[in-house]
């Protein structure tokens, strides 16, 4: 038992079950006929953000894009579930509901590899107020300040 315990503490491990985890039962549920194309649309965003999770081992917004989707998948989910319940055969309902109830384990995985990375989820991480650094120069502010009693350069009407 200790086993799994150390290689699910793995970062990369973790990623790559979850991904593959999803990725059969997606593909499971997939089979039926949807309809809508919500479904698919939704888990062709998650397993891509997956495989970019895996991509990057280093990147935080992989992880972060993976964990939202994931997490915002559970209510996409039930919603896609009650509404094409109907018109479903038994397996692929069988695979979406198996993949309902496996995406809270996901986002707890995902959460812990997202930590693991360096990330944090204070309100200023996404969008940053003013007092705190950002990352890009604002353009709306100038940098340089306004010269005041300076030369005057060469002028350029007198050449012509």
């Amino acid at each position: 038992m200790t086993d799994l315990n150390e290689l699910m503490g793995s970062q990369f491990v973790r990623v790559k079950v979850v991904a593959f985890v999803h990725f059969i039962f997606i593909s499971n549920a997939m089979l039926g006929s949807w309809g809508h194309g919500a479904y698919e649309f939704y888990n062709f965003l998650f397993i891509i953000s997956m495989f970019w999770t895996i991509h990057a081992k280093e990147s935080i917004e992989a992880v972060q894009t993976a964990l939202v989707i994931d997490a915002s998948s559970i209510f996409f989910d039930l919603v896609s579930i009650i509404v094409s319940f109907n018109f479903m055969n038994g397996w692929a309902v069988a695979f979406s509901i198996i993949n309902l109830v496996l995406r809270p384990v996901s986002v707890a995985l995902l959460y812990r590899e997202f930590n693991a990375r360096g990330g944090s989820l204070q309100s200023g991480s996404v969008f940053p107020t003013t007092q705190q650094q950002r990352s890009y120069q604002d353009i709306d502010r100038p940098t340089q300040p306004t010269p005041t009693n300076s030369q005057p350069g060469p002028n350029v009407a007198s050449i012509f």
